[in-house]
């Protein structure tokens, strides 16, 4: 077993069906202008980013018998799997875009269901890679068959082992995690809304309030993002407001997968707080512009605000 810096978890991964059209119509006939294919699932997305950061990483997780391509798929870009594989058919997700808008109308399907044998050997294996890592990346939905506090159990092991367990997951799976206290978080604005029980505005008292309650608990580093409005990271150091930039956008699809690849990759080197809030924010936008060869400029360019 090599070392990695990192070793991500997708428990339930997605083979992305993404659909281009001109303008959707809901309740209406909508013709494709472009479609695309694709592996996905936040944890594998996570790991194809940081290929490109030239990260090294591995990918774990359950597959269908269908998905065993991506396998393959990820090796051809240097990102090592380690899957258990499943009775049963990966899920496809249908993504729609609408160009004119830039909007995603998204519909994933529920995935496979996992047994009990399935599952402990997933554990056996993230356990065993979470001492050879830096980081263990713990994201997306649970597939049928698993408890809502299986992610909790992921983490108390990771940290068992010496890793830092990232966490970025919504409903009861991100409420039962937060309970083993792991390194990082990254919910979105909505995933966020979900966990205290309350719709945000998203003005700075109400925001700084939050972030310093999560950090209470002994969460190092809590980021939300917030699409279209940009983000907010929080560690030790103080709580920053990063400012979305003003791009072409290719396609949101990842965007949140990439910050964290980014802030990842970012710790790895070195970064920390104001620079490290504007490296994650850039390596979001690499991913919607679709031009990672940007990412130098986009660093420059993502102003941050330091609140506290």
């Amino acid at each position: 077993m090599n070392r990695k810096n990192v070793a991500t978890v997708t428990l339930n991964p997605a083979i992305d069906h993404t659909i281009f059209v001109s303008t959707f119509t809901p309740n209406g006939l909508n013709r494709a202008e472009a479609v695309e294919y694709h592996i996905g699932g936040k944890g594998i997305n996570v790991s194809k980013v940081l290929s490109k950061l030239g990260c090294s990483s591995v990918a774990l997780g359950f597959l269908g018998r269908n998905a065993l391509f991506f396998e393959e798929e990820l090796n051809a870009v240097g990102i090592e799997t380690d899957f258990v594989e499943v009775l049963g058919r990966t899920r496809t997700n249908i993504k729609v875009i609408d160009r004119s808008s830039s909007g995603c109308t998204e519909i994933n399907e529920p995935g496979p269901f996992v047994d009990t044998a399935s599952w402990e050997n997933l554990v056996k294996k993230v356990t065993s890679w979470a001492g050879n890592c830096d980081y263990v990346v713990i994201a997306g939905s649970l597939p049928p068959g698993l408890p809502p506090d299986s992610y909790q159990l992921l983490i108390r092991e990771v940290k068992k082992q010496g890793a830092k367990p990232v966490l970025d997951a919504e409903g009861e799976a991100l409420k039962k995690g937060l309970e083993a206290v792991p390194f990082m978080i990254k919910p979105n604005i909505h995933e966020l809304e979900g966990l205290i029980g309350k719709q945000l505005a998203g003005n700075k008292e109400e925001m700084l309030s939050v972030c310093q309650e999560l950090l209470s608990t002994g969460i190092s580093v809590v980021v939300i993002s917030m699409g279209s409005e940009g983000s907010i990271y929080a560690d030790k150091d103080g709580v920053f407001r990063v400012y979305p930039l003003s791009l072409e956008v290719k396609n949101t699809v990842g965007a949140g997968d990439a910050m964290v690849a980014g802030l990842i990759h970012g710790m790895i080197e070195g970064l920390q707080a104001e620079r490290l809030a504007a490296f994650g924010a850039a390596v979001s936008a690499c991913q919607i512009a679709d031009d990672f060869g940007k990412l130098k400029q986009f660093a420059e360019e993502v102003r941050v605000e330091r609140w506290v």
